[in-house]
């Protein structure tokens, strides 16, 4: 007697012998609600034959790992009529069945080839139970198909073909996969493979999720593992194509039932409420709750489908460590318990939350989390609390910290000594004065030393705000100690409060970088950003004008103007950040003019004229003048300036780096221009060239996360040449390693913002592809997670964002939509109507013009043809007498529904 087949998986190819199935039911019923030890010694004591023990204790195991029992018990004329079955070597369509595999309830598991040798290699076909061939079954598998059609993973077993057999049953026929369940396969592994072979798993289901499919029915015998180590999902789609509830009435809800595997499913799913891809983020930490302790979350003592659905719906899941040790029958479970109590026991509970809002937003950010604790990374399922982080990092980066530490504790130690010795005498307070200097350079050193050095450490957000809120409190009390601005001091008191100034300011600078820059790793603080950038300029009259001041304070200086004027921009202050380009332009000259040679100066000179480009208008997301062939010849000064930059020093990632900024932005000008040639061109140098800073600069996380968008830059341009296939290929690379930095900093705000910003780049290439909807479906999630109403405040930059994406997602629906293609060009005008009004903005005018061509694309869509001819003449006045070349398209399709074409 063999193990009973499950028809869920490709089990041996040996043909079952038919169970004795009513003796085995009640031996079944007896030891399924018993505990392993209790099982183990009624079955010593059974008084059953060896096969038909053996026959039991498989269907035990099936039943610990949450397969259905039930329907085979309950289905033994179906298995003696599959092994006595007349169709071995018929034909079912073009296949022809060799031999069965097995069968359940569900239907019948065979052996197959392509009859008509057009498909040479063996397939297993699924023949499903008469009662399964309904009309609404089949129409919606036909759907179904074209959907799972685009499905192309290495763990993803191919659903290969379906149809009807000679009798009208339907059929499914499938990539035949050699292996065993995942749940069998991991028990001999320690931890970490088994996490590895369970990441594979989320990255078949991620990749389905993208191309809009969920699996709903995810268990151990749906995905096996092959001898080689390779994980295969089976039975995408099938689910949901027997789904009889799917489509149907809602009156008639309740008198369907929805197939899945109580154990594994969801609460929704037991409720019968519509399921998403939530619900497979559910299945998927149940499956990893059993892979790695052996064990369910909970209804382990269920002995029914009835009570597993019951314990779904009503009982919390066991903390993993917390477990008992009777509970769990693995000799490695000490061990196995201490690794998982902290992160994966956060991980598993976040992923088993009964409340889909309140677990992972996807499989990608489950798998996120897995990834960044199996590199000893913070995980997103645990607080953020300070503690952790730095537990975190510390155990990453020892040395560096080390370092930093031991500076800290020597701060600490000398202010505690300083407050004793202020109450001493006249002799103690003079010492105490040259020890607060000491302090003062420690603290210094602690900022500009230690923090430079952490900085571009990946997962290094936290730590850094940490270490500078201290530095920053302990500043802001020393700047309350400075003279007025102007007041007449001693030589040397002067020269010490200008050293001071300049220390105050150059630590406000690095804290509003990591509170605002937009384009380095951040928090997103606009906010406090200015505040403290302001704190910055309002210092640097104290030192920038002495003759004394270093060329390198200069430097920083220009820095912080341009830091203002970042800022300004992102606000849509356009006129405002213009004008703090000057201070800073002047600040370089003066610097030139004293150290000509130097490299740090010409690296502000070239990004002033970078800075003036983007201005002047090389980006549609920023504010700017609209003036594009005056921001061309801004970089073509640039350019040559940071070439030479390179030419002096070719191994300094920095200047790599800095000739990246400026090729990003001739690529980006370049595609709005309508140059697609040119941007191509400048766009592959960008991406050798930012490959090349980061590896010269290995665990550097700017300079990484600069290499990921540079592929959506040469993304962009690809796209723009019409290669659409190799720009989304680009941006799946870049989407990959941006999700792997994120989990390894979730700090890091700015790189979030990146990732829904790179599903808005992807939205509009399959737009451009001839894909539509495809396009729209990756719309409607980057909305929801964009900001929106107060929370975008003045934010320039965001609020066109989103009114592009509103754009978009116009554009992208069908004629049938067209009162909510009109609803998103409304809430698009909404958004740049209470922008800052600034009428020299072409980023605003531009968004504006776009969404007026919208409106009346939709109102033509909608039979108003007067209207929409009125507002294609708003969109037209919009643009003005010409708009950017690759917006062009849309000026003139308005221009043709204005004319009335």
């Amino acid at each position: 007697m063999t193990p009973p087949p499950d028809p869920d998986q490709t089990p041996p190819d040996a043909a079952p012998a038919a169970p004795d199935w009513p003796a085995l039911r009640p031996w079944f019923d007896r030891l399924a609600a018993l505990d392993a030890p209790a099982r183990a010694a009624a079955l010593a004591a059974a008084t059953l034959d060896a096969a038909s023990l053996a026959e039991l204790q498989s269907l035990l195991a099936h039943h610990d790992r949450g397969g259905d029992v039930a329907g085979v018990l309950q289905a033994p004329a179906l298995v003696t009529e599959l092994a006595h079955s007349a169709l071995a070597g018929q034909p079912l369509g073009p296949w022809q069945l060799l031999r069965p595999l097995g069968a359940g309830g569900m239907g019948e598991v065979w052996l197959a080839r392509r009859a008509d040798g057009a498909f040479d290699a063996e397939v297993a076909v699924k023949l499903l139970r008469r009662g399964q061939d309904t009309a609404q079954v089949l129409d919606r598998f036909a759907q179904e198909q074209q959907a799972l059609a685009r499905l192309d993973h290495p763990h993803i077993a191919r659903l290969l073909d379906a149809g009807r057999s000679a009798d009208g049953r339907p059929y499914f026929v499938m990539e035949r996969v050699a292996g065993e369940p995942i749940d069998r396969a991991c028990r001999a592994l320690p931890l970490p493979q088994r996490l590895g072979l369970f990441l594979q798993l989320t990255d078949a289901v991620a990749h389905a999720h993208r191309q809009l499919l969920v699996h709903r029915d995810l268990k151990p015998g749906n995905v096996m593992v092959t001898p080689d180590g390779q994980v295969k999902l089976l039975d995408f789609g099938i689910a949901k194509a027997l789904d009889p509830l799917e489509g149907a009435d809602a009156e008639l809800t309740q008198a369907g039932q929805r197939p899945f595997t109580p154990i594994f499913a969801s609460p929704e799913q037991v409720r019968g409420e519509p399921v998403g891809t939530a619900t497979d983020v559910y299945s998927l930490g149940v499956l990893l709750y059993v892979l790695l302790t052996g064990v369910r979350p909970y209804g382990r003592g269920a002995t029914t489908a009835q009570a597993a659905a019951q314990a779904v719906l009503g009982e919390e899941p066991t903390r993993p460590s917390g477990l008992p040790d009777q509970a769990v029958d693995d000799p490695q479970w000490p061990q196995h318990r201490r690794r998982l109590r902290g992160d994966l026991d956060q991980i598993l509970l976040m992923a088993l939350r009964k409340d889909p809002a309140r677990r992972y937003a996807s499989v990608d950010a489950l798998a996120a989390d897995i990834r960044a604790h199996l590199a000893g990374y913070p995980v997103t399922a645990r607080a953020p609390r300070l503690g952790y982080l730095v537990g975190r990092f510390v155990s990453r980066h020892r040395a560096a910290v080390g370092v930093a530490a031991v500076s800290l504790v020597a701060l600490l130690a000398t202010l505690a000594a300083l407050a004793l010795q202020v109450r001493a005498t006249d002799v103690a307070r003079r010492d105490a004065e040259r020890r607060f200097m000491e302090v003062r350079q420690l603290a210094g050193k602690l900022v500009f030393d230690h923090h430079d050095r952490i900085a571009t450490l990946a997962g290094a957000t936290a730590v850094r705000e940490a270490l500078l809120a201290d530095a920053v409190q302990y500043l802001d009390r020393l700047s309350r100690e400075l003279p007025p601005a102007g007041a007449a001091l001693p030589a040397a008191a002067d020269a010490a409060q200008a050293a001071l100034a300049r220390e105050l300011a150059e630590t406000y600078h690095r804290v509003a970088a990591l509170q605002g820059e937009t384009f380095s790793p951040s928090q997103e603080r606009m906010a406090a950003a200015e505040a403290h950038v302001d704190k910055a300029i309002a210092l640097l009259p104290r030192y920038v004008q002495r003759s004394d001041t270093p060329v390198a304070a200069l430097t920083v200086a220009a820095d912080i103007h341009q830091q203002r004027a970042g800022l300004l921009a992102r606000r849509g202050q356009l006129q405002a950040s213009l004008a703090a380009l000057e201070p800073a332009q002047a600040l370089a000259e003066a610097a030139r003019a004293r150290a000509p040679d130097d490299l740090q100066v010409l690296s502000r000179l070239a990004t002033l004229h970078g800075r003036q480009a983007f201005a002047l208008g090389s980006a549609p997301s920023q504010a700017n003048l609209g003036r594009l062939a005056d921001a061309g010849a801004q970089w073509q000064r640039a350019l040559p300036m940071f070439d030479a930059l390179v030419a002096r020093q070719p191994d300094h990632a920095e200047w790599q780096h800095q000739l990246g900024w400026a090729l990003s932005g001739i690529t980006s000008w370049a595609v709005l221009s309508g140059d697609a040639a040119g941007a191509l061109r400048h766009g592959q140098r960008l991406l050798a060239v930012r490959e090349g800073a980061a590896a010269a600069a290995p665990g550097n996380q700017a300079m990484a996360h600069q290499a990921s968008v540079a592929r959506v830059n040469l993304g962009v341009a690809l796209s723009a040449a019409g290669r659409h296939d190799a720009a989304l290929a680009l941006l799946d690379q870049a989407d990959a390693r941006m999700a792997a930095a994120a989990a390894a900093d979730p700090a890091n705000r700015s790189l979030a913002r990146d990732r829904l910003l790179l599903d808005l780049a992807r939205s509009r290439m399959l737009h451009a592809a001839g894909r539509p909807a495809a396009a729209a479906a990756r719309l409607g999630p980057v909305l929801a997670a964009l900001p929106t109403g107060a929370s975008l405040g003045d934010d320039f930059f965001m609020r066109r964002w989103r009114a592009e994406a509103l754009v978009w997602q116009a554009r992208c629906r069908p004629a049938a939509q067209a009162a909510a293609s009109l609803a998103d060009a409304d809430e698009a005008l909404d958004l740049m109507a209470t922008a800052r009004p600034d009428p020299d903005n072409a980023a605003r005018r531009w968004m504006q013009a776009q969404a007026h061509g919208e409106r009346a694309q939709a109102l033509v869509r909608l039979g108003r043809a007067d209207e929409a001819r009125a507002v294609a003449r708003m969109a037209l006045a919009a643009w003005g007498p010409a708009a950017p070349g690759a917006l062009q398209p849309w000026q003139q399709r308005d221009r043709q529904i204005a004319d009335g074409g």
